[in-house]
């Protein structure tokens, strides 16, 4: 690459950033919605085929009216906006939009390696950050977005920075937060290349540094506006994340045996799972007891040293990167909503490659033996491209990625509810009802495991049990939707009007679903309230909704009501072609008790 001047070799990195990321990703274009995208993306209200509404974005929560769950992300939220707006709401779209964004943090590696180290670390680095396995998390998940995006713009950051253009590293700073919180590992990056690796004047340095203070203070006030009391805090309980729980040395400890793993699924990719939680990495009270811990532990402390020691050369920038962005995911400081996650290795990742390649070009200049070099460096790639690739897959359909995760994690009780959630999705209502009992034998508290034991519970036609798990799921949390809606449900179809309307009410006072308001409207039919239970329609989602449910529960109110003639223009919307539309009329007039949609 010596031979092609500057701007040839970027435009090369550029090329070769894209071509490489679609040629590891791309088979994981077809994939579905799966996970954590049902959750964020799929069914949430500002995010349609119509032009976004920007500004309720950037008021909203992460999880669209959930503030306790601390996140405020809505620069993300808005790029899947768009996204919808522009390409539809099919997942190829956001999937190579994610599998481009991926490309282009590669290649702002490369743009910043290359300013402080030399275009040979750059290249080696950006290649392997690109095909490393356990970015597939964030690549194929759709919601991994807003760690591509965190990452590109910290990145985009210190590009900023090494220029001088500090105004336009204030910029990608606030982007950065607005994408994700741990972009804030941007500003001790930047401490710490001035002062030790530049070695600039500490007072210039100070108020260099006071440019990213308006940044910083217009997102604090964002996100308090947003999240309220929740600002400073998460929603992860003790099945998610028992760091949270425990005292300052069990966590410390703990967390010395996960930052061992991060490295080795980092470097040695063995196997992967979608959840490391309760109790797949059980807290350490004494760190002899477990020699990953210590391993961990002392390797955390080592890359300290040489970031101290090595602080005004590119090894020792290289560690407090790593360190700087492995710190926000640590659990040691901050208490994040997991113990563990592939996804959060992202950031960190991009100081480790520098470190590798770092390593390597040492070992060429020490010992020669290019050939034999970069052979082994070669073969290290293709491994890691084969298992990128076949992750990839893992990730096309949901049925696939939890059957994978319980099969290399069965320990997780995140894994096991997940297998439960598909015995009943097959039917098989007695296995799942079984594995959702043994979860709450261990985790009696865990809500995702309470709502699958009401749902078949219900469809195993024990009622008094399903009603009794729904009601503790949104006595555990109160504003669980599915508790509401599912509760409210078994109200309405046994006939108990009143307890499902007030269910259902509280429901859609958090958060006013298509769902919800569908029953709710057939419950206040129910009660002979037709008025009410066509404007709480209406009023929402106007006289022709898109989802033909609720036009079939205007339709119901307006027969009941007794105008059949504006009744017919609805009611059809839901009626089967083997049903003739006398017997389908017969059926609206007779009863008040109809299964819309299967729960």
């Amino acid at each position: 690459m010596h031979r092609f001047n500057p701007h040839t070799v970027t435009i090369l990195a550029f090329v070769i950033s894209v071509a490489l990321s679609f040629t590891f990703f791309g088979n994981g274009i077809s994939g579905d919605f799966v996970f954590d995208d049902k959750i964020v993306i799929v069914g949430h209200p500002l995010i349609t085929e119509e032009f976004p509404d920007v500004m309720a974005i950037f008021k909203d929560s992460y999880h669209s009216s959930q503030p306790r769950t601390g996140l405020y992300r809505p620069l993300t939220i808005a790029s899947y906006a768009f996204n919808s707006y522009i390409f539809g709401t099919s997942p190829a779209s956001f999937h190579v939009i994610n599998i481009f964004l991926h490309a282009i943090v590669t290649f702002l590696l490369f743009i910043v390696v290359r300013q402080r180290v030399s275009v040979a670390v750059a290249s080696i680095a950006a290649i392997l950050f690109l095909v490393l396995p356990i970015h597939v998390e964030d690549v194929m998940s759709i919601v991994g977005r807003a760690e591509l995006f965190s990452l590109l713009f910290v990145l985009a950051g210190l590009w900023a920075v090494y220029c001088r253009r500090w105004w336009l590293g204030a910029i990608f700073l606030f982007f950065g937060l607005l994408s994700k919180e741990s972009a804030i590992a941007l500003i001790p990056i930047v401490m710490f290349e001035e002062l030790l690796f530049r070695r600039q004047a500490i007072k210039a340095t100070i108020l260099r540094m006071l440019i990213f203070f308006p940044a910083l203070a217009v997102y604090a006030l964002m996100r308090y506006s947003s999240l309220g009391e929740y600002v400073l805090s998460n929603d992860a309980t003790a099945i998610y994340n028992p760091m949270k729980f425990v005292g300052f040395f069990p966590s410390l400890w703990t967390s010395g045996k996960v930052f061992f793993l991060y490295l080795q699924k980092t470097l040695v990719p063995t196997w992967f799972s979608i959840d490391y939680s309760f109790d797949m990495i059980p807290i350490l009270n004494n760190p002899f007891h477990d020699l990953v811990a210590i391993a961990g532990l002392l390797i955390g402390l080592g890359l300290v040293a040489l970031a101290v020691w090595k602080r005004s050369m590119p090894v020792g920038w290289a560690a407090f990167a790593f360190i700087a962005t492995y710190g926000v995911i640590a659990n040691i400081v901050f208490k994040t909503g997991t113990i563990m996650a592939e996804r959060l290795m992202y950031a960190p990742s991009f100081g480790l490659v520098i470190l590798v390649a770092l390593g390597i070009e040492y070992i060429r200049k020490k010992f020669g033996h290019e050939k034999i070099l970069y052979g082994l460096v070669g073969l290290i790639l293709i491994f890691y491209g084969y298992k990128t690739i076949d992750r990839n897959r893992d990730w096309l359909t949901e049925e696939r990625l939890f059957e994978r995760a319980y099969a290399v994690a069965p320990e997780s009780v995140v894994n096991r509810t997940n297998r439960s959630y598909l015995l009943y999705i097959k039917k098989d209502y007695t296995t799942a009802r079984e594995e959702a009992l043994q979860v709450l034998a261990i985790a009696p508290d865990h809500v995702p495991a309470l709502n699958l034991a009401a749902q078949t519970s219900k469809k195993l036609g024990d009622n008094k049990s399903a009603e009794a798990y729904w009601k503790k799921t949104i006595q555990l949390r109160d504003d669980y939707l599915r508790g509401y809606l599912g509760l409210g449900v078994l109200y309405y179809e046994n006939g108990f009007f009143v307890p499902a309307e007030e269910t259902l009410s509280k429901a859609i006072s958090i958060y006013p679903r298509w769902t919800e308001i569908l029953y709710l409207s057939l419950v206040k039919t129910g009660l002979k309230k037709y008025d009410e239970a066509i404007e709480v329609v209406i009023s929402r989602f106007g006289e022709n909704p898109d989802e033909p449910e609720l036009k079939f529960a205007i339709g119901v109110a307006l027969y009941k009501k007794g105008d059949r003639d504006r009744a017919n223009g609805y009611v059809m919307a839901i009626k089967s072609p083997s049903v003739s539309k006398e017997a389908f009329i017969q059926t609206i007039e007779k009863n008040t008790i109809f299964r819309v949609i299967d729960l």
